[in-house]
């Protein structure tokens, strides 16, 4: 197998891992953080196998599957194959009761928007076997070739077909995919079959035009008894696919010849519009926040990134800081902070010891502060509570606590300073979605007035 795709190579593992067993479980072993230093397209390319349960004398076959930053892969497809069983029958996975024990090797095109690190995690059933890994980046005006590929294993074939590669888009639709490959009838072969490949767009098969009906033919686009050794081409285009997640996946049976597998890229989605699909737009959100939080981390500001972590998960948390956190420590040295004190100084010397104060109602009692962490974490404080108790003379000990809602409100950007506007549009159209979920944070801070 040659593989000619021009990329530059990031990172490549050889794992060599048989999963040690279990039902449905993280494979820890092979969780892998991929850094993405440039934005644009990136590929992940794995290889692994799996044994179905008579070749393993059990009741159970092998399985695996990959997850990306969280996002289950393969939710848009129509599952094929033998079996069904949670996620493990889809183009980014390897199923054993088809796979009978070969090797199926994916490729995860991703586009991303962000710089920072991605996270790829495997889950397995049983022993799927996991051979390797390389991760490359390129640009979209490359156009990605692989030539002269023929299936490792012809020896136990079936006549639907095993899985042998498969193609993963996640982010724009690829511009055109184009595969060129023959098979020999069975009779050049002395055979009874010939060489035949099925191909499937997002679960769908692609019937052989040539035979529409045939139980034989229709289900195997290149059909060697029809090619007689001869080259046959198919050209998948955008419009046969959706934006944010396709899957092209290539079965074999007997022994064709894939001479040629080009793929041009697109950049061609910006925004929610595109999207017709309601799941759809939530995934997109999600993954272009996710590698917002990549890029947060990548530039150290962890509180951003933890905030929104929080924000995107299942079930966010209130958070509480407390007096010796470092990010109260970051708010007591940011000069917004003076306006806290002024306004609790005010109360005070009114008689006030303890009470409420709303902020946002005027530029003197907005607080939103200015240092970089802060600012994009913090989206302003909407509440000061405070309780002061004199001490000496006119001295004061005041226990403050700050609140905010982590929400997110275009009408509120400064448009001069904050570098992540089109972000915090799309998290705010998120919170419609239901993606990106609100919270409190608390900060509780001892003063002396």
């Amino acid at each position: 197998m040659l593989d000619y795709f021009s990329m530059k190579k990031l990172f490549t593992k050889n794992y060599n891992l048989t999963a040690p067993g279990g039902d449905n479980y993280e494979l820890k072993e092979a969780r892998t953080s991929l850094l993405c230093v440039e934005k644009g397209w990136h590929l992940i390319k794995v290889t692994a196998s799996a044994k179905n349960a008579k070749q393993k004398n059990s009741t159970d076959d092998d399985d695996l599957r990959m997850v990306l930053n969280g996002y289950e892969l393969g939710k848009y497809e129509i599952p094929q194959g033998q079996e069904h069983y949670k996620g493990f029958d889809n183009a980014a996975s390897w199923n054993g009761a088809t796979l009978k024990g070969n090797s199926k090797t994916v490729y995860l095109f991703f586009y991303t928007t962000q710089v920072g690190d991605n996270q790829l995690q495997f889950f397995a059933d049983r022993n799927p076997h996991l051979d390797s890994l390389e991760f490359h980046q390129f640009s979209t005006n490359e156009i990605s070739k692989l030539t002269d590929l023929k299936p490792s294993n012809t020896d136990d074939v079936d006549k639907n077909g095993i899985p042998w590669i498969s193609f993963i888009f996640i982010g724009p639709a690829p511009r055109e995919m184009e595969i060129i490959a023959s098979g020999r009838s069975g009779k050049q072969k002395n055979k009874t079959d010939g060489d035949n490949l099925k191909v499937l767009v997002n679960g769908r098969i692609t019937q052989n035009e040539e035979a529409p009906t045939s139980d034989k033919y229709k289900n195997f686009y290149f059909s060697g008894d029809q090619l007689n050794g001869n080259t046959k081409e198919l050209t998948i285009t955008e419009k046969d696919l959706v934006t944010l997640e396709n899957s092209i996946e290539l079965w074999y049976d007997q022994n064709p010849t894939i001479h040629q597998i080009e793929i041009k890229f697109s950049e061609n989605y910006t925004n929610l519009s595109k999207f017709s699909d309601g799941s759809m737009q939530k995934d997109f959100v999600y993954l272009t926040l996710h590698s917002f939080i990549h890029f947060m981390r990548f530039i150290n500001r962890n509180y951003t990134a933890d905030f929104m972590q929080n924000a995107i998960s299942q079930n966010p948390k209130n958070l509480v800081f407390g007096e010796k956190s470092r990010l109260t420590k970051l708010i007591r040295k940011d000069t917004e902070y003076q306006k806290v004190i002024h306004l609790i100084e005010s109360e005070i010397n009114t008689g006030q010891l303890s009470g409420e104060i709303f902020t946002g109602g005027t530029p003197e009692d907005t607080i939103i502060f200015n240092s970089g962490d802060l600012y994009s974490a913090i989206h302003g404080i909407k509440k000061i509570t405070y309780t002061a108790t004199k001490t000496s003379g006119s001295r004061y000990k005041v226990d403050i606590n700050l609140y905010d809602i982590y929400d997110f409100d275009p009408n509120n950007i400064d448009y001069s300073v904050n570098p992540a506007t089109e972000l915090v549009i799309l998290a705010d159209q998120g919170e419609s979605l239901g993606v990106v979920k609100n919270f409190e944070i608390l900060i509780k801070i001892h003063e002396t007035i």
